[in-house]
C-alpha cells in the first residue's frame, strides 16, 4: 500500500463505501473519524464499512497508512443441539456496534483507537446434563494504543457493563447463581524505561512498568451450595470430553476430502478410572479453598 496509494484513491474515491446514502471521499478522512457508529443515519440492518488511506511519494520516503472501519450488527441468532451434554443451546446477540482507527507510519508510529458496544447477549442451554443461562446487558469497551519513537508508550482500556446475570445447572439442579451490575473497569499503564540505550549507562538504571486499575460496581451477589466446587469440576471435564470428541470427528470427516491422513486420538481412560477420579474429587472438594486462601493471604500488593 505505501508504494501504490493512487490505486486506492482512484478506485475508491467515487464509490460509496459507508453504510448509508452519502458516499465518503477518501481525501477527507476527518469527517469519517468524527462519525459515531451510534449515529441515527446508520441503517438498522447489519453493515460493514472499511476505508484505507495511504500517502507516499516515492520508494524510500516516509509513508503513512490509515485504516478506518465500522461494523453495525442488528441481531445474531445461533441455535445448536449439543447432544445430552448441553441439550438445545441458543445464543442471541443484538445491538453489536464497533468502530476503529488504525494509523501506521514508516518511522514506527502507531495509533490504534477502537470502541465496541453490545446491547444484549444471552446464552441459554436446556435439556442436557449441563444447563443454565448467561445474560449480559449494555456492554461497552473503549481502547487506545499510542506508540511513537523516543516516547513512552501508552495503553488505555475502559470497560463498562450494565448488568450480568448467570445461572449454572448440573443434573437438573442449580449449583451457581450470581449477578454483577453497573461495573466499570479502567486500566492504564505507565512506562518508565530508558529510551536511549547508550553504552555508558550505569547498571543501576531501572526500567519500571506500572499498571493502574480502577474497578467499581454496584451489586455483586453469588449463591453457591456445598457441591458447587466438585460439580463445576465435573462440568469442565464433561465439556472438555465433548468438544474433544467433536473436534476429532470433524478431523476424521475432513480427512476424507484430502490427502491428509487421519490420526486417531490417544486412548482415553477407562470408565473405572474416571469413576475413581470423580470419587477423589468429591472427597477432596473441601480442601480446595484452604489452598486458595493460603495463596491470597501470602500475596503482597502496593495500593
Amino acid at each position: 500500500m505505501p508504494q501504490s496509494p493512487n490505486v486506492f484513491n482512484e478506485h475508491m474515491t467515487n464509490s460509496t463505501m459507508s453504510p448509508g446514502t452519502v458516499g465518503q471521499s477518501l481525501k477527507s478522512p476527518a469527517s469519517i473519524r468524527s462519525r459515531s457508529v451510534s449515529d441515527s443515519s446508520v441503517p438498522r440492518r447489519g453493515n460493514t464499512a472499511l476505508f484505507v488511506i495511504s500517502t507516499a511519494s516515492q520508494q524510500g520516503t516516509p509513508w503513512e497508512t490509515l485504516v478506518v472501519f465500522a461494523i453495525n450488527l442488528k441481531q445474531l441468532n445461533v441455535q445448536m443441539n449439543m447432544s445430552n451434554v448441553m441439550g438445545n443451546t441458543t445464543w442471541t446477540t443484538s445491538g453489536l456496534k464497533s468502530q476503529g482507527r488504525l494509523s501506521v507510519g514508516s518511522n514506527r508510529d502507531r495509533e490504534i483507537s477502537m470502541s465496541v458496544g453490545l446491547g444484549r447477549s444471552q446464552l441459554d442451554s436446556k435439556g442436557g446434563v449441563v444447563g443454565g443461562t448467561i445474560d449480559v446487558n449494555a456492554l461497552e469497551m473503549v481502547a487506545h494504543i499510542s506508540e511513537h519513537p523516543n516516547q513512552q508508550p501508552s495503553h488505555k482500556i475502559q470497560i463498562t457493563m450494565g448488568s450480568t446475570e448467570a445461572r449454572v445447572d448440573y443434573m437438573g439442579s442449580s449449583i451457581l447463581m450470581g449477578i454483577f451490575s453497573n461495573a466499570d473497569l479502567k486500566l492504564q499503564d505507565e512506562w518508565k524505561v530508558n529510551l536511549y540505550n547508550t553504552l555508558d549507562s550505569s547498571i543501576t538504571d531501572k526500567s519500571e512498568i506500572f499498571v493502574h486499575g480502577d474497578l467499581k460496581w454496584d451489586i455483586f451477589q453469588v449463591m453457591i451450595s456445598r457441591s458447587t466446587t466438585p460439580d463445576l469440576i465435573k462440568i469442565g471435564m464433561k465439556l472438555q470430553e465433548f468438544f474433544t470428541q467433536q473436534f476429532d470427528t470433524s478431523k476424521r470427516a475432513l480427512s476424507t476430502w484430502g490427502p491428509v491422513p487421519y490420526l486417531p486420538p490417544k486412548t482415553m481412560t477407562s470408565n473405572l478410572e474416571k469413576s475413581s477420579q470423580e470419587q477423589l474429587l468429591d472427597a477432596a472438594h473441601h480442601r480446595h479453598w484452604p489452598g486458595v486462601l493460603k495463596v491470597v493471604s501470602g500475596s503482597k500488593s502496593r495500593m
